[in-house]
C-alpha cells in the first residue's frame, strides 16, 4: 500500500514539475490489487502536486473509502467509471497540460505527428458537457469502450473540452508515459505550423 502512495507522490511532483498540469487541478488515481487510490481535492491549488501518504484515499472496489480523506476529488466519478467499465485500466490521470490545453481549448481532435505517438491514433476531443459531471465520466468510457482495442495494447488519452486531457493506462507508469509523449505531440503540432514554407 504505501508503495503506491509513494509512486503517486513521485509521478504527481513530476507532473507538475513538468508543466504536465497546473494549479487549476488534476488528479490521478491508481487501481491496484483491487484497491482505488486516489490523490486528493485540491492538489494543485492547494498543494501544488506536493502531496503526503496520508492525503490520498484508498477505496474498495464499491467505493468506499477505506482509508485517509473521505471528502475526494470532484473529477472522481470519472476515475470511477473508468475502472467500472475497463478492467484493463490499473490507473487514470487528469491533467491540465500546458500545450495539450490548446486543443481542449478549441475543442479539437489532436493528431499524432509524432513517431512515438502514432501508436495513439487522434486523440479526441469528446462533446462539451458540465466538469466533474457523470454526463463527462460517461463520455470519456463511451470513446475508450469504442477503441478498446488500442487501449488494451497501449494506452489513450482523450481531451475534455475547455477543461484537460484523460489518460488511460494499465498502470500509472504506463499513464505518465502516454501523458508526456501527447503533451509532447501537442508542443510539436502547434510549434511546426510556424515554420516557414521549405524552398
Amino acid at each position: 500500500m504505501n508503495d503506491v502512495k509513494q509512486h503517486m507522490i513521485e509521478i504527481a511532483r513530476l507532473i507538475y514539475g513538468r508543466c504536465l498540469s497546473d494549479s487549476a487541478g488534476g488528479n490521478i488515481s491508481v487501481r491496484h490489487e483491487g484497491l482505488i487510490y486516489v490523490s486528493p481535492r485540491y492538489m494543485g491549488s492547494v498543494y501544488r502536486y506536493q502531496i503526503a501518504p496520508e492525503q490520498i484515499s484508498v477505496l474498495d472496489a464499491q467505493h468506499n473509502v477505506l482509508e485517509g480523506p473521505t471528502e475526494l476529488s470532484r473529477e472522481v466519478r470519472m476515475h470511477l467509471a473508468v475502472y467500472d467499465n475497463l478492467p484493463e485500466v490499473g490507473s487514470v490521470i487528469h491533467a491540465h497540460p500546458r500545450w495539450m490545453m490548446v486543443f481542449a481549448a478549441a475543442g479539437r481532435t489532436m493528431k499524432p505527428v509524432l513517431e512515438y505517438t502514432a501508436k495513439f491514433g487522434d486523440v479526441e476531443c469528446v462533446p462539451e458537457v458540465k466538469a466533474h459531471s457523470q454526463e463527462l465520466a460517461d463520455q470519456v468510457v463511451q470513446v475508450a469502450l469504442r477503441r478498446r482495442e488500442q487501449l488494451q495494447r497501449y494506452a489513450m488519452g482523450v481531451l475534455l473540452p475547455k477543461h484537460g486531457v484523460a489518460v488511460l493506462g494499465h498502470d500509472l507508469d504506463n499513464a505518465y508515459d502516454t501523458l508526456e509523449r501527447l503533451e509532447n505531440n501537442a508542443r510539436c503540432a502547434l510549434l511546426s505550423r510556424l515554420l516557414p514554407p521549405e524552398e
